[in-house]
């Protein structure tokens, strides 16, 4: 993923990049590893859940924006954090260190909700409509009970001013709530970053 080693590349005394042998390494030395959702969408999520429970590193889902649904399917794997591939390098940078602390993120504004006032439950409950899941499947993805989705949707509903499932996935879709793209030749990667110790200062400046 030469696009993200390149945004961490200006922050040398803080990360450092590791590039992981196969997505089934068990990234020895790593303290982060940031999976690419795009991943998901290609393979059944047996990648994702081997890095959450067979690696020692914490794991920061790296979300494309135009794909919420996926980081929903990463979350129902049990990922606990994600920030958008649309952040700033110094911003990356920051969640990384926050994952690799332990600490929280914070809730974060979903870039496509923001034109509707939409939280980000609910960005991705609209795009798993948009994916044709019924309500039952979209419940067990998300892990909340079929009465808490409808009380979702109904507030999707209701700030994007439609009536009708259809008429939600056209709202959707002319939004960027992207359909799966079965042609996308890209894969999903995962890359490691080891925080910048002291020690690894000196060792790096010896």
């Amino acid at each position: 993923m030469r696009g993200l080693t390149t945004m961490l590349a200006d922050f040398p005394d803080r990360v450092v990049v590791t590039a992981l042998p196969s997505v089934r390494s068990k990234a020895p030395g790593v303290d982060v590893i940031l999976y690419d959702t795009l991943g998901l969408h290609l393979t059944d999520g047996s990648e994702l859940t081997h890095i959450l429970e067979e690696t020692d590193a914490k794991v920061l889902i790296f979300s494309r924006d135009m794909r919420p649904d996926l980081r929903a399917k990463a979350y129902s794997l049990g990922a606990p954090a994600w920030v958008s591939m649309s952040v700033h390098a110094g911003e990356l940078v920051r969640a990384i260190e926050l994952t690799a602390a332990g600490e929280t993120l914070g809730e974060r504004d979903d870039r496509l909700g923001m034109v509707a006032g939409l939280t980000t439950r609910e960005v991705e409950v609209l795009a798993l409509i948009t994916q044709g899941l019924s309500n039952k499947d979209i419940a067990e993805k998300l892990v909340v009970s079929v009465n808490t989705l409808k009380s979702h949707i109904r507030q999707a509903y209701r700030k994007i001013e439609v009536n009708t499932r259809s008429q939600a996935v056209s709202w959707a879709i002319t939004h960027g709530f992207a359909p799966p793209d079965e042609n996308s030749v890209e894969s999903g990667a995962s890359v490691g970053a080891r925080m910048v110790t002291d020690t690894v200062s000196t060792e790096q400046s010896g």
